[in-house]
């Protein structure tokens, strides 16, 4: 059984702001550690749990944060930005995913550095008119391949966005969001130690995991933060502009309406350039 462990950085514990998830801030090379180290904690689970195979994906920002030298030896490691899938890049081979380090949509009121993709350029980030998080994206892209999420991680607002919305996946909070940028954390070894059983109880118990599938066709709407960001972004002949600063895709299917929405951020964002 070969497992994804997608590893976003927000909802690692201790994580409250920009200083330690960016690089070139005083506290991100310490912060690297702490997320390797919940990684290594979800990769022991997984393998305790029945896994005999664990792909890591690095998800957060420029996806080259974890530090290779320190994973757990017997996972493999994605890094690096340009993947189609993005946060749930290697899923499409895989049996499960655990998604570790994440985070609330964006507009959820007392939740750590809540945001959808980018919380620079998107105000909102709608699938099928209804607002949505990284993991129910993320879980709609490795459901059209048939593979189920079995467990998210990161602070109580994206548990509770993930009981209502994800039914039947698993949470492990590491923390309680207060604000945006405060948050109490868990003692290093409870969350450490929760990862683990957490992950090889997901694991073990995949077999009655559901896979969250979107029928095709499907649309993505970007309300951007910015005018100029739209109006870039509908340069692509296969974006429909909403208002001044949403726009709207759609493809035949989830993987199809990603691709078009995440370049059209992608070409949205040079605008800032």
């Amino acid at each position: 059984m070969r497992i994804l462990i997608s590893v976003d950085m927000e909802g690692i514990a201790g994580v409250t702001g920009r200083e330690e998830i960016m690089r070139g801030h005083h506290d991100y090379e310490r912060f690297r550690h702490l997320m390797t180290a919940e990684a290594n904690a979800a990769i022991a689970g997984a393998f305790d749990g029945g896994a005999d195979s664990v792909v890591v994906n690095d998800s957060h920002g420029g996806m080259r944060n974890l530090l290779y030298e320190e994973l757990d030896p017997r996972a493999e490691l994605i890094s690096g930005h340009n993947k189609v899938l993005t946060m749930v890049e290697g899923g499409q081979d895989t049996q499960g995913a655990l998604f570790i380090g994440y985070h609330a949509r964006a507009g959820t009121g007392g939740a750590v550095m809540d945001h959808t993709i980018s919380g620079a350029q998107v105000h909102n980030w709608f699938l099928n008119g209804t607002p949505v998080s990284e993991a129910e994206i993320n879980a709609a892209l490795l459901g059209h391949y048939g593979v189920p999420v079995l467990l998210v991680s990161g602070d109580d607002k994206i548990a509770r966005e993930v009981n209502e919305r994800l039914p039947g996946v698993a949470t492990a909070i590491v923390k309680h969001g207060m604000d945006h940028r405060a948050a109490r954390a868990l003692p290093r070894s409870v969350v450490l130690q929760r990862l683990h059983d957490a992950s090889q109880e997901a694991v073990s118990t995949i077999a009655r995991a559901p896979i969250h599938r979107v029928p095709g066709p499907v649309t993505f709407r970007l309300e951007f933060t910015r005018s100029f960001y739209a109006e870039v972004a509908s340069l692509m002949p296969s974006v429909v502009r909403l208002d001044g600063r949403t726009i709207e895709v759609t493809g035949q299917d989830i993987v199809e309406a990603w691709r078009w929405a995440s370049s059209a951020l992608r070409l949205g964002s040079t605008g800032d350039n």
